[in-house]
Formats: C-alpha cells, structure tokens, sequence
C-alpha cells in the first residue's frame, strides 16, 4: 500500500513537473496543469472569512489529489483506473450525507442517467466511425464527477474539457504531430480539469 501511494505521488510529481514548464513528454499538458492550480488559487482566495472553509479545504485537496492521479496514469497509460473511479464517487457522495437523503438519491440519479446517456453515445459513435471516440474510464470518470458537480455542471464541465483538448492538440500540431482522425489523445486531464472549475466556479450559466 504505501509502495503503491510513493509509486502514485512519484507519477503525480513527474507529471505536473513536466507539464507546469512545458516539458515533453506532457508538454501539450501545460494548460491543464497551470488551470489545476490556478483553481486552487481561486478557491483559496474565495475561501476567505467563509466559516465553512475546513469542510470546503479538505474536499478541495481530496478531490484536487484525485484529479492529478487522474491525470498522471491517464496521460501515461491512456487509462483511468477503477479505484480512482470509485474513490471520486465516494468523496462525492459523503459530504451529500450531511444533508438530506434525497439529496443523495437525486444526485445518485443524475449519475446514474449521464452514465446512461454517455454510454449510448459512446455506442453509436463506433457504429458509425467504427471505433471508440470515448473511453469506457473516461465515461465512468465523468459519471463519478457528476456526483460533485450535479448535472446542472455536467455543461460546463464538458465544455472545458472540449476547449483544454483543443489547446493540448494546437501544442501536439506546433510540436509537429500530425493531426487526423486516427491521432487518440487521453481525455481524463480534461476532464479533470473541467471538473475541478466546473466545481469551484459553479454551473456555467448561458
């Protein structure tokens, strides 16, 4: 266990090492690790005199931990493993527990019908390009997001994490990458990223 958290905390360290100064291999990275922590900077400074700030620290580095792990296997490894999946679902849920059961029930809901949604797009977009244009931990990771931020944030977390995947392959094509249909980039860092504004900034409002 301990071997695995120095394993992790090592990856984590690499990643936004090479990310935060532009360096490859996760140079085309720098964005979504300069918005993780420009995040934290926003809901630190935002904290300020609210008598809710412990509670609202402690989700916020979970949760900020969770997202750089994300974003450190899935830029490696091209995959979001299941523990982290469930560790993002159970830290959405707990502090729901405060509140009122519904609470939980709705946002169980929620989850369950983007789940739902997202998995029949993800079928139909390889029946008709005849293969995946969404991994399965991408969708189950962004269905355990939704747990924080509720499908009312669900917009903008796609949203950002559309726009931190164009910026990522604008830097892949200036580093002379060719960009086609068959060029997979890992979704997870932005999805991480559009998770973790969508849940200090709030829903976006149109």
């Amino acid at each position: 266990m301990i071997l695995a958290l120095r394993k992790m905390g090592c990856r984590m360290r690499r990643f936004l090492g090479e990310a935060l100064v532009w360096r490859s291999p996760n140079r085309h990275y720098g964005p979504v690790a300069w918005l993780l922590l420009a995040g934290a900077a926003w809901l630190a400074a935002g904290l300020a005199g609210d008598p809710a700030w412990p509670a609202m620290v402690a989700e916020g580095a979970y949760l900020l931990l969770l997202l750089t792990a994300v974003c450190a296997i899935d830029a490696r490894y091209g995959i979001i493993p299941n523990g982290l999946v469930i560790a993002m679902a159970t830290g959405g849920i707990v502090p729901l527990l405060a509140r009122t059961g519904d609470a939980v029930f709705q946002r169980l809901l929620e989850a369950a019908l983007f789940l739902a949604m997202a998995c029949l797009f993800r079928a139909a977009y390889r029946a008709i390009r005849g293969h995946d244009g969404l991994g399965l931990g991408d969708v189950k990771f962004a269905a355990a997001g939704v747990l924080w931020v509720g499908v009312e944030g669900v917009p903008g977390l796609l949203l950002i994490a559309v726009l931190s995947a164009m910026v990522s392959l604008l830097v892949l094509r200036a580093d002379g990458h060719e960009l086609n249909g068959k060029l997979a980039i890992p979704f997870g860092p932005h999805l991480a990223v559009g998770l973790w504004l969508s849940w200090i900034m709030g829903p976006l409002i149109l």
